[in-house]
């Protein structure tokens, strides 16, 4: 395993910083709670060596692209790419693309896609005209496999998961007001069942376009797009089936940006993060308790650069910032100048203020779609050529615990001409995980 060198090179140096303290300090042995101790220096190791154990649980596997052709033929479904664990993103992929059509998948314009934690489900919603929430599975050997093609969820467009993967929270949007439902998921079938009891669904504002779960408190964020008043919708769990908005609901920005975008979540911090079009300050930061009750940051809202210019398209409220799995970096997308970039953002365990790092890189035109694995290996994007020769195309970098970002090897991969046909409706990776 690939853990071993770098487990042994962190035990030998932990050994000889206990064998240099000790000259010096007579230890408690047997206490743990003696930096000098054997008992200290034992659990340290073991400590370190359950943190390389977990880490290498979860491997970038695979990476799920929507799309559709709004020309004749019409179509429409999924393309599923290979993912090499060490060198990313390739060429190779499966897929289960079909002619477009209202009654069943893949719809005419599919809207978005997930995947559910600890799983290699996807999951679809086939959007308007046809509504209908489908499940793929992809298989050991690659193959993708739908196993369901329902109605009657209204009209989801957004989704989020518990951190099991058993429930499911999606926006409808056929109600007025707009509401959230829950659903149950089978893990074994991947079937999902609507699960509105209690009260379920609860009222949101107009056009949701993110929902997070901070499952640690039992807490569901909700960010509109439309409307008035138009904010973050705060509900905390009370019980198994009941849910209660917190404050004045929603909580708003003091200076009100015209479009709110994606929310980002770091559950153990208690941050919570939210992207806008606004002109010069883009992203908004929040701490919230774990009753739900939120405090904008200090600092907020951010920019990502000093010749920070524009956000990136936020078409289908297309995602633009991501959060590492550790909660310690941010990546966002924006425009300066004319030219976009991707730029890592550190976040300052104590305060949560967003800070640019020196880890600035270009990307194509309109870039959208960011996505960053589960492994923190890697972090995907869709953009397009323009010019000449007019591909959209997906862009990959490689991301370093050290805090640096390298473009992929074999980024980027074009998956279609500009003209006549395939559009990426979202991009979303699979991680494959071990236990």
């Amino acid at each position: 395993m690939k853990f071993l060198p770098r487990f042994f090179k962190r035990t030998v140096t932990t050994s000889l910083i206990f064998i240099l303290v000790s000259r010096c300090n007579m230890a408690d042995l047997n206490n743990p709670s003696d930096p000098f101790s054997d008992e200290f220096v034992k659990r340290s190791i073991l400590a370190e060596f359950v943190k390389y154990l977990l880490r290498e649980k979860v491997v970038p596997d695979s990476l799920a692209l929507l799309v559709y052709k709004g020309t004749i033929p019409y179509e429409a479904g999924l393309r599923v790419y290979r993912v090499d664990p060490d060198s990313g993103l390739t060429s190779d992929f499966v897929s289960d693309v079909r002619p477009a059509v209202t009654s069943a998948f893949p719809g005419c314009q599919p809207i978005r896609i997930s995947i559910p934690p600890t799983s290699q489900d996807i999951i679809t919603f086939t959007g308007p005209a046809s509504d209908r929430v489908v499940v793929h599975k992809l298989g050991v050997d690659r193959s993708l496999t739908m196993v369901q093609d329902k109605y009657g969820f209204g009209a989801p467009s957004t989704a989020t998961f518990s951190i099991d993967g058993t429930t499911m929270y999606s926006s409808n949007t056929l109600t007025s007001p707009h509401t959230i439902n829950r659903s149950t998921r089978d893990i074994s079938s991947g079937y999902i069942s609507l699960n509105n009891t209690g009260n379920y669904p609860f009222a949101v504002g107009c056009s949701p376009s993110s929902i997070r779960t901070s499952n640690l408190d039992g807490i569901i964020f909700t960010a509109n797009s439309l409307g008035s008043p138009m904010g973050i919708y705060v509900h905390k769990k009370t019980s198994a089936d009941i849910v209660a908005p917190v404050g004045g609901n929603p909580y708003t920005q003091p200076d009100n940006p015209s479009t709110n975008n994606n929310l980002c979540i770091s559950e153990t911090d208690r941050l919570l993060y939210m992207t806008s079009t606004n002109s010069s300050n883009p992203i908004y930061g929040y701490r919230y308790d774990a009753n739900g009750n939120m405090q904008i940051l200090p600092n907020s809202p951010f920019s990502p650069d000093p010749a920070y210019t524009a956000p990136a398209p936020a078409d289908n409220n297309s995602t633009n910032m991501v959060l590492e799995p550790n909660g310690k970096y941010a990546a966002f997308l924006y425009s300066s100048g004319g030219t976009f970039y991707i730029r890592l953002l550190a976040i300052d365990a104590n305060t949560g203020n967003l800070i640019p790092t020196d880890q600035k890189l270009s990307v194509g035109n309109s870039p959208k779609h960011l996505d960053w694995d589960r492994s923190g290996k890697f972090i995907y994007l869709v953009s397009d050529t323009g010019g000449s020769t007019n591909k959209y195309q997906m862009e990959y970098f490689q991301f370093s615990q050290n805090g640096t970002l390298a473009r992929g090897v074999n980024s980027p991969i074009t998956f279609s001409n500009m003209s006549g046909e395939f559009i990426a409706k979202d991009l979303k990776s699979i991680p494959k995980y071990f236990r």
